[in-house]
Parts: structure tokens; C-alpha cells; sequence
């Protein structure tokens, strides 16, 4: 398990941080495991993934294997936002197509920073 998650029971959001290399298993490992907090689930707590020292190794096509997983758990995350923190001018043009696309098939803000500060800004809004 290449990642961490720890609760953020002052700022209200889930911290999601997986540096090295990320593929689609990975992110299905980690999200079955966000499936497993309450306060992700059950309360208003926003999700911050920080891929920062990320190497993403997906094709472009994961994203639509990634909405129809959202899919499923659209109730959960109608109206929730996802702050990702990024250091790579490839991963950000990728997460951009990203945004769109679950925002208009699920409700889920998703929006793609290049500082902590300003994600972590937006997400507490």
C-alpha cells in the first residue's frame, strides 16, 4: 500500500496522500477504503488528495472507468468537493478532463491545485 489517509477532524476533509507511482488499482484500493469512513460517507467531509511526487501510469481512458465507479456512489458524493494537489503539468492537463467530466455525470466539485494553500482554501469553502 503505497498510500495514507488520515481524517482532518478540524478543517472537515479526508487527506488522501499517495506519492510514487499511481495506477488505477491503487486508486480503487484507496477509494474502497474512503468507502470504509464514516465521515466521508456518512458526514459533509470533503475528500483532499495530494499527489504531489505522483507518477500517474493510467491511460486517458481511466477516466471513464473512474466515473462509472463514481456512478455507483453518486449518493455519496453529490455535492462533496475533491481538492487534488498536483506538482506536474502532465497530471493537471489529465485532471482537467477529469473535472469536467464527473462534475457533469456525478455533482462531485473536483478541482485541480498546484499549491496546499489555495486547495486546502477552496476545499473548506
Amino acid at each position: 500500500m503505497g498510500y495514507q489517509i488520515e481524517v482532518d477532524h478540524d478543517r472537515k476533509f479526508i487527506r488522501y496522500t499517495h506519492p510514487g507511482t499511481l495506477n488505477f488499482a491503487d486508486i480503487g484500493l484507496a477509494w474502497q477504503e474512503l468507502l470504509t469512513i464514516k465521515e466521508f460517507t456518512h458526514s459533509h467531509y470533503n475528500l483532499f488528495s495530494d499527489y504531489r511526487n505522483a507518477k500517474f501510469d493510467m491511460p486517458l481512458n481511466a477516466i471513464n472507468d473512474i466515473i462509472s465507479f463514481f456512478k455507483d456512489i453518486k449518493k455519496i458524493l453529490y455535492g462533496k468537493r475533491q481538492a487534488i494537489l498536483v506538482d506536474s503539468s502532465i497530471a493537471t492537463f489529465a485532471l482537467l478532463l477529469f473535472e469536467e467530466k464527473v462534475f457533469a455525470n456525478i455533482g462531485f466539485l473536483v478541482k485541480t491545485f498546484t499549491t496546499e494553500k489555495a486547495a486546502v482554501n477552496w476545499i473548506k469553502q
